[in-house]
């Protein structure tokens, strides 16, 4: 048993030694998920505003939905890892939804953030509700598309 415990010491201690500062080899992969620095360029954004609608709950709910369409961004290019973000926002509501993407590569990207259920008593009337889409990096924050959409009945 000691002979086991010895030789797994000694093979930790020569990894730790060998994928450490002093030799420069990293073991150690920067995660997909995590936005640093960067840009990219984007000429498409799409939202079908239609699709943001406040709908009963059904089988005798008593909630009401915030139903949150996908937003569609087309990115032409892309430098190191800036993050689209894509936030709904109706304060009246005490609704936030934020749904984000780390950009790698150019291409197509869709971002859906769930529908929110509320109670029906804090969703009568019309309520505001802004739709934002942005790049972030720690280098860059710029609006993609921002608008504002009215939700909701006057009953």
């Amino acid at each position: 048993m000691v002979r086991w415990v010895t030789v797994v010491g000694l093979f930790v201690g020569l990894v730790l030694v060998g994928t450490g500062p002093l030799t420069g080899v990293d073991v150690t992969d920067a995660s997909a998920t995590s936005f640093g620095d960067g840009d990219a360029t984007v000429s498409d954004v799409a939202v079908d505003q239609s699709g943001l609608a406040l709908t009963p709950g059904r089988f005798g709910a008593n909630v009401t939905y915030l139903r949150v369409p996908p937003v569609t961004v087309t990115v032409d290019s892309v430098t190191d890892r800036p993050r689209l973000v894509y936030i709904v926002s109706a304060p009246e509501l005490d609704v936030k939804r934020i749904e984000t993407r780390v950009l790698t590569e150019p291409g197509r990207y869709r971002l859906t953030p769930n529908d929110r259920a509320m109670p029906d008593t804090r969703t009568n009337g019309l309520h505001e509700v802004t739709l934002s889409v942005r790049i972030q990096s720690f280098t860059t924050d710029r609006t993609l598309a921002y608008t504002t959409v009215t939700v909701g009945d006057t009953a």
